[in-house]
Formats: C-alpha cells, structure tokens, sequence
C-alpha cells in the first residue's frame, strides 16, 4: 500500500533539494529487521528473544516514562506532594486550611496536566526502549544499562537516522502510550 504523505514528503525534500536528510528505517511501512548505522549492524529482535530480567525492568520503567511523558520517580515525588499537602489540610484551620486547598488544587491540577505534554517530547524515551530490542552484532544480552544504551543511540545519530521511526517502533511497542492516547 503505497504511502502518499509519505510520497508527497519526499517528492517536497528532493525540491528543496535538502542535503543530509534524515534516513528512514521504513520499507513498505515495515521498520527494517536489520540496518548498519556508524559501522555498526544492528538486528531488531522480538522482545521474547532479548528480554530477560534486567531488560524486562529496564523496558517497564521506561515504558512507563515514555506513556506518562514522566519518569516514575517524578511521578512518585507528585503523589508525595500531593500526600503531604492533604496531611497537612487535615491539621488545618482558618486561613491556613485556605491557603492548603489551594496548594492541592493546583497540585491536582498540575499532575492532570503533566500526562498532556507534546509527543516530541517523549522521543528520548522511545529511543530508550528501542535499545532494548535493537541488538547490536556480538551484543551481550545478559545485561542493559544505559551505557550501551547511548552509545547505540549516538551510533543513529551520526547516521542521521530518521527519529520518526523509533518512535513508531516505541509506540508500537507500548500497548499503555497507545491506550493513553485513545483517551485524549
């Protein structure tokens, strides 16, 4: 199925005759299987094929950044606010229990609107969690770290890999970012 915007697109970048475009890891709509950026081959693998358990925690906390546009440490220290202020409307009077409501309005608010966020802003995250089950050639799979994960990530950048794609592929693999945007 031919892929018009796409067309469109790419007809707009050979007009402008822009140089150094980004490459897509696309092929007929399907990411690549396997690709080489910076020298280096890449295989993009099954998650039952990769994942053990440090892959399998690494891939939920990041998972978890990548839905929420928040890492689970902000939002833990969110609901910490919003526990302490509640504590302290119970102990409140007068002016105080006030100025207390206010402060978890607000804090309720900003914890709705922090899950809003642009979609940009989540393509660190979708990079992370590329690394994941993208391998690179002889990669030990017994452990991730974010190490690695960077060095694959700067291996992408320098060949000016279109960024797009991974998060296609992220957001694929995010059944909660997929049900989150349902909501929206």
């Amino acid at each position: 199925m031919a892929d018009k915007i796409q067309e469109q697109f790419d007809k707009t970048m050979l007009k402008l005759k822009a140089i150094n475009a980004p490459r897509s890891l696309l092929v007929d709509g399907k990411f690549e299987t396997e690709f080489k950026a910076n020298g280096v081959l890449y295989k993009v693998l099954p998650a039952d094929k990769v994942f053990n358990i440090d892959r399998q925690v690494a891939y939920n906390n990041i998972e978890t950044a990548f839905a929420l546009n928040q890492t689970p440490t902000s939002v833990k220290e969110r609901f910490t606010l919003t526990w302490n202020t509640v504590i302290r409307l119970m102990q409140a009077t007068g002016d105080d229990w006030q100025k207390n409501m206010d402060s978890l309005l607000r804090d309720c608010m900003n914890n709705l609107d922090s899950f809003k966020g642009e979609l940009t802003s989540r393509y660190p995250a979708a990079y992370y969690i590329c690394t994941l089950f993208i391998i690179r050639e002889g990669e030990d799979l017994s452990t991730w770290n974010f190490d690695l994960a960077d060095e694959k990530i700067d291996d992408w950048v320098k060949e000016n890999l279109n960024a797009v794609d991974f998060f296609g592929l992220a957001l694929a693999s995010s059944r909660e970012l997929q049900k989150i945007l349902e909501l929206n």
